[in-house]
């Protein structure tokens, strides 16, 4: 009897033990994925785009497995498996009996590669777009930049506004945000990335270059990334409250998944990330003010085609709000993507100092 037991123990050692060295295999490869190569020097590890990337491969290694032959291997040994589809149970009884077992399993026992996702989470990752990195919903609509030179125009900005009170605000949404061909991650959790650094370039040539008051908020939003238009919208409203006469509010960002081709430009003989403009609506949300914003950034779009053609990557029109509704000029600016250097964003900001001030001149003209 004992040596009848041990033969029906045999199979199903060595089927289980199959399935899980599968797993294994799966996650040593992911594991000695991770280390940089001469090719790729930087630390891919601590990149977002690193984890979206090994997913969509796992997923579709994954995907190429006939879920019978798991299925099969799994069937053998937990017959729980087979009896969950078997003419025993009655129709009603086995969705009930099929529902709790896979509460109290957390996997699909009719779906092997269930096991699979439960011990490997990146695998049950949605395949994203740069823009879900960046909390955005996708666009409504993109309008493209439409450089009017082919060089930029050279001019330097005739500036006849001159004041001591705060005219320009800017702040950081998400101030971890960083560069990754400088910092080698994507964000700095907890601490002001270098996104804040950009910001305070703007201000800093506004205020020394122009002589116009201008004012930074330091404060970091996205302790809790999922509340940081929550915090920030406090931010915007104390801006407004300290500094009455504001014309123009900048939540400076930097874009996530766009290629390093796609977030560089020479400007001056320079390397400079590309910018681009982002705008809400009141699709989800009250926000009569939109159309005013729109406006505003389509002044701002055109002063930057004008100046500095292929600086812009265009205005793109969101569904979300993202705290505008406080004022008609009052936008969101991506300086570059994750895939440019700091110094680039940096000299970015410069440009962009100048086409604020360039834009602020022509509507005190009007």
């Amino acid at each position: 009897m004992k040596l009848l037991k041990t033969l029906n123990i045999v199979p199903m050692v060595r089927n289980l033990g199959l399935f899980f060295s599968l797993i294994l295999a799966i996650v040593f490869s992911m594991y000695a994925a991770q280390y940089p190569t001469g090719k790729d020097p930087y630390v891919p590890v601590l990149s977002s785009n690193f984890y979206y990337e090994k997913s969509k491969a796992v997923v579709g290694w994954a995907t190429k497995v006939d879920p019978r032959a798991l299925k099969f291997i799994l069937e053998t040994d937990l017959p729980v498996i087979s009896e969950k589809s078997s003419d025993k149970l009655l129709p009603n009884t086995s969705s009930v009996v099929q529902f709790f077992l896979n509460l109290l399993s957390g996997v699909k026992l009719n779906d092997p590669l269930s096991y699979l996702k439960s011990e490997i989470p990146m695998m049950d990752i949605v395949p994203v777009t740069a823009e879900i990195t960046e909390e955005f919903s996708p666009s409504e609509v993109t309008e493209p930049s439409k450089p009017k030179f082919e060089k930029s125009s050279q001019e330097p900005v005739v500036n006849k506004i001159s004041s001591t009170t705060p005219l320009i605000a800017l702040y950081n949404t998400h101030t971890s945000e960083t560069y990754e061909l400088t910092d080698g991650l994507t964000h700095i959790k907890g601490k002001a990335g270098a996104v804040s650094i950009v910001a305070k370039e703007i201000e800093k040539t506004i205020q020394k270059k122009y002589k116009i008051a201008a004012v930074y908020s330091p404060l970091i939003h996205d302790l809790s990334y999922n509340k940081s238009y929550i915090e920030s919208e406090k931010t915007v409203k104390q801006l407004l409250k300290d500094n009455p006469k504001l014309e123009m509010m900048f939540d400076i960002h930097r874009d996530g998944m766009v290629s390093r081709e796609n977030s560089v430009t020479k400007i001056n003989g320079k390397n400079v990330a590309k910018i681009m403009i982002v705008v809400g609506t009141n699709a989800r949300v009250n926000h009569p003010k939109w159309r005013e914003n729109l406006e505003f950034a389509r002044k701002l779009n055109a002063k930057m085609d004008s100046m500095y053609p292929g600086l812009s990557r265009g205005i793109s029109i969101k569904q979300g709000r993202y705290n505008q509704q406080y004022s008609t000029q009052s936008i969101l600016v991506e300086i570059g993507s994750a895939k440019n250097t700091t110094d680039e964003a940096v000299e970015s900001a410069r440009l962009f100092a100048d086409i604020v001030v360039a834009v602020l001149n022509d509507i005190s003209k009007n």
